[in-house]
């Protein structure tokens, strides 16, 4: 089954007031600095975390719930919520997706405590695991109810729990055996969320040798791993090659790329054959934009990659000639695992179709507004100005989002 996310929705997570962002296989984001794109992605990988830890740790991580609400407006927020639809249960579709909706309240305790607050989660889960048919998880407060064809004779099931316990997170909560459809179709959201790899490369780190691992084939999204995936990467000849390939072209200086065990150390090192130069170079001693176009070479041609990877500033250290190849190389692993890119870059945004671009905004209120135009608007303004390229339209301002 091809499951994916359809869209992300955000409400009262810093500057997200209202945010419904759709998306497709490949999806990129535009605007200036503080326009909300990087917190799409916190948003994101708070869900992961959520999925991975539990709500209060999650909150606890990011300093509470203050330090994530909207803190616009007269009055403080008291709820925040995120929803996600896709397509995980085996009757799904577009038409009809599956859904995902985690939302966090606080609330002030009455007299004497009056200056104390409490927090409480409330989780709903909509699937369609039969032809015709939709099933529902509901968790408020410290109970949860279950409608399914599959719990009981009259398909309503109800359990007690804790007030921020999320079935996200802890498995066992719900009466829904696993094997089930319903069961199926939670558990692939939770597995889906979880692996959501958001992806920002420490470039000191990814020079550094890094263990040979024996464990899951998974480049970590701070790359510091890079070496040990590249390690892996290499037993994927065709795969391999293409990199290899990819990599002289961004770089033409490099001839090969080579992967040395440091003795007696258990661990890998990259290392590149330049054009005119004796031995090898070191990855740790080589430019900071060669390494970080590694590893965004790395990432996009990741074989098993999860669901969803969101790039942080794709362009950052990347010669402009390079943004074509990466467009195009995205667009085919966009074929393998949805991405989810912000950039700066018109040279970028020109290799793009008008449905893979978002443009984004910050309004004088504090919020952001994303999209800030519709598929519809861009495709107008295309037209209107006969066809120009579009990052030279977003640049010009024409399309929203510039400063």
């Amino acid at each position: 089954m091809n499951h994916r996310i359809l869209g992300l929705t955000v409400r009262n997570f810093r500057t997200l007031t209202d945010t419904k962002l759709p998306l497709g296989p490949l999806t990129v984001m535009v605007g200036p600095n503080a326009a909300g794109k990087s917190n799409v992605l916190h948003a994101l990988e708070f869900l992961g975390d959520v999925t991975r830890k539990g709500v209060e740790p999650a909150l606890e991580e990011r300093g509470g719930f203050e330090a994530l609400a909207f803190r616009g407006g007269r009055n403080p927020v008291s709820k925040i919520s995120f929803g996600v639809e896709g397509v995980w249960s085996d009757f799904a579709s577009e038409e009809a997706p599956d859904s995902y909706e985690l939302s966090i309240s606080r609330r002030r305790l009455p007299e004497p405590r009056h200056r104390e607050h409490v927090l409480s989660r409330q989780e709903r889960f909509i699937q369609h695991p039969c032809a015709g048919t939709e099933s529902s998880v509901e968790l408020t407060g410290s109970a949860g109810v279950v409608h399914s064809p599959s719990v009981t004779d009259d398909s309503k099931a109800r359990v007690k729990l804790g007030r921020m316990v999320s079935a996200l997170h802890q498995t066992q909560v719900l009466p829904l055996p696993e094997d089930s459809p319903s069961g199926k179709a939670v558990s692939e959201v939770r597995h889906h969320l979880a692996r959501i790899r958001v992806f920002d490369p420490d470039v000191r780190a990814a020079r550094k040798p890094s263990a040979v691992t024996e464990s899951e084939w998974h480049l970590k999204g701070d790359a510091s791993n890079l070496a040990d995936f590249l390690l892996r990467l290499r037993e994927n000849g065709d795969t391999w090659e293409l990199l290899e390939e990819d990599i002289r072209t961004a770089v033409p200086q490099i001839r090969k790329i080579h992967m040395s065990l440091v003795p007696g150390s258990g661990q890998v090192e990259v290392e590149l054959e330049e054009e005119s130069l004796r031995g090898r170079t070191r990855l740790a001693d080589a430019s900071w934009g060669t390494v970080r176009v590694l590893c965004m070479l790395a990432v996009i041609h990741d074989p098993e990659p999860p669901l969803l990877t969101c790039i942080e500033e794709i362009d950052h250290g990347l010669h402009p000639h390079v943004l074509s190849l990466l467009t195009l190389r995205l667009r085919e692993a966009s074929a393998r695992g949805q991405f989810l890119v912000t950039t700066h870059s018109p040279v970028l945004v020109n290799a793009l179709e008008p449905e893979e671009l978002i443009v984004c905004e910050r309004l004088p209120s504090g919020a952001s507004r994303i999209p800030a135009r519709s598929l519809e608007d861009i495709q107008r303004v295309i037209e209107k100005s006969e066809y120009e390229p579009m990052g030279d339209l977003w640049y010009s301002g024409a399309l929203g989002g510039a400063l």
